[in-house]
């Protein structure tokens, strides 16, 4: 099962609000990912009324699913203020969002009222992944679509030093079992593997720092990296570089999407039930309860 991540909530935050100016130009990857799960959605029969975008960042999928869904009202939704402010600067008036800030184990939204669920590889951030899950399945409305993407476990597993300060990426298959166990009808996942490659280990470690949110560990060191450090870590990566000059790194990208039942499992694992009103037939009485 997914753990609880030693993260500090404050620091995901504000990292990505410091983070979010320069995001966009660190943010390559996220963008073909994206684009990629965007794609995935036109293979889906869905006409949402309600549609959040979580961990929505700079808002470039928020301003897509409002093109998809014109009709429909489209939350862009982020624990960082910063993100927020800068996803304001997408909007046209002909294709405006809301803007909602969030954090995901306690969502601002109520219970079934949501159609889809977008999520665009937000999960290293989630400090308490089974609590965003289940929230994920409470908002969610009985046959709406979650549909999302995460750095999988052996993303950056090559990166050298303890410097990185790198948060634990999840193991498709616990997501799998996370969404199962939170009431999820039988989601379908896929992992791939991509291979990037930098000139410069300074690039990929202002990559790390921004695209990723920095160290968001509880017990990093706090303070500045000291210079000797931080040269012991750029030492570490340039003895990666290959025979083609560049520095690989290897990611694994999951992408996956989940339906809510039709009949959704209530809190504690219980079940609605339903009851039906008894047709009468001519002739015949209907069953009382015996008289006091």
């Amino acid at each position: 099962m997914t753990p609880t991540l030693d993260i500090d909530h404050g620091v995901v935050r504000d990292s990505f609000s410091r983070a979010a100016a320069s995001y966009d130009a660190a943010a390559v990857l996220q963008a073909q990912v994206r684009d990629e799960l965007l794609d995935r959605l036109q293979l889906v029969k869905l006409q949402p009324a309600v549609v959040v975008d979580l961990g929505a960042g700079t808002g470039h999928a928020t301003l897509e699913l409002k093109k998809r869904y014109r009709g429909a009202r489209v939350v862009a939704a982020d624990l960082a203020e910063g993100m927020l402010r800068e996803a304001g600067r997408r909007q046209t008036l002909l294709r405006r969002f809301e803007r909602v800030g969030a954090d995901a184990a306690a969502l601002p939204f109520r219970d079934s009222s949501v159609d889809l669920v977008w999520s665009n590889l937000a999960w290293h951030g989630f400090v308490d992944p089974l609590a965003v899950v289940a929230e994920w399945q409470r908002v969610v409305r009985p046959e709406g679509l979650l549909m999302f993407s995460a750095f999988g476990v052996d993303s950056l597993r090559d990166l050298l030093g303890p410097q990185a300060g790198l948060v634990s990426f999840p193991d498709m298959h616990d997501i799998g079992d996370a969404l199962v166990h939170a009431g999820f009808a039988e989601p379908v996942m896929d992992a791939e593997r991509m291979n990037l490659g930098y000139r410069r280990a300074e690039d990929l470690i202002a990559e790390l720092r921004s695209a990723l949110g920095g160290n968001a560990l509880a017990g990093r060191r706090r303070g500045l990296l000291g210079r000797a450090a931080y040269r012991r870590w750029l030492d570490a990566l340039e003895s990666r570089r290959g025979a083609d000059g560049l520095i690989p790194v290897v990611l694994e990208i999951i992408q996956g999407h989940a339906w809510c039942p039709s009949r959704k499992r209530l809190p504690e694992g219980l079940s609605p039930v339903t009851f039906t009103p008894r047709t009468v037939r001519p002739g015949t009485a209907p069953i009382r309860p015996p008289s006091e």
